[in-house]
């Protein structure tokens, strides 16, 4: 059964805070987008077209140049997975940023292929904008493995797409024009949660988006919801051990966050 969330509401959420200790705090450039590792490094897509890893203190560890990612998937450590819309194919670099392979998504898979991501099991994940379809492929035979197609009527030419993830078997899409979309491995929406959300996150079985300066985590299984009192920003970052807010001036700030002392 579909769920629209309404969260503004907060009927049966915990409004929660935490001490703002300020670890560090810097200006890298303009910020179009972030992401995070399994270890808690996390990374900054800059307007120049580059990428900045940094560890979570905020203290720089890599760096790549005139890259231009519609999106970075670092989650699945070693492997930095990069899609690049322009050239229609995908990159893995090591930690380091050492390119360990690139590869051309076939035509033939995809006729527009919009985003791409990794999966748990080492596959890819293909958003073809041709027919509105996600594809499973090999990333060795570069075959498809099985596909879905989602409802298109919720989808539209004025769509923006810019996040595409998968986790706990379920694929996650945000759209900057409405909200995050959940999606079953049939391609059946399960669950909706209306924007404004310029990126959200996962932290154990909850997923977290940054909303009128607040954390908001939703609880997957439960669909119960929680709340931590920030401030208002671009986009958020939550780890075991920080939380990183960039604001809308594109300042970072790194918080110290211990989770179990809320």
């Amino acid at each position: 059964m579909k769920r629209l969330l309404f969260l503004l509401s907060f009927s049966f959420c915990a409004t929660g805070c935490f001490a703002q200790k300020i670890i560090k705090s810097f200006k890298p450039g303009k910020i179009e987008s972030v992401s995070v590792d399994r270890l808690g490094n996390f990374f900054l897509l800059l307007a120049d077209g580059s990428i900045k890893k940094y560890d979570r203190d905020g203290k720089s560890s890599a760096q790549i140049k005139n890259i231009n990612p519609s999106l970075i998937e670092p989650w699945f450590y070693p492997r930095i997975f990069v899609y690049r819309r322009v050239e229609q194919k995908y990159l893995v670099y090591d930690p380091k940023f050492s390119l360990l392979e690139q590869i051309k998504i076939d035509p033939a898979v995809a006729i527009t292929p919009y985003l791409a991501c990794p999966t748990n099991d080492g596959k890819v994940l293909v958003l073809d904008r041709a027919d509105w379809s996600v594809k499973k492929i090999s990333p060795v035979t570069n075959q498809v493995l099985s596909e879905f197609t989602i409802d298109s009527a919720r989808f539209n030419s004025s769509s923006d797409i810019i996040q595409f993830q998968e986790y706990q078997n379920m694929i996650f899409l945000l759209d900057k024009t409405t909200g995050i979309y959940f999606l079953n491995n049939l391609g059946q929406q399960v669950n909706f949660i209306e924007g404004p959300i310029n990126n959200f996150g996962f932290f154990g079985e909850e997923l977290y988006y940054l909303q009128h300066g607040q954390i908001i985590f939703y609880d997957l299984f439960s669909e119960k919801s929680r709340q931590l009192k920030l401030e208002e920003g671009k986009f958020v970052i939550v780890t075991d051990e920080r939380i990183v807010l960039v604001r809308p001036d594109n300042k970072v700030i790194i918080f110290d966050y211990q989770p179990k002392a809320e």
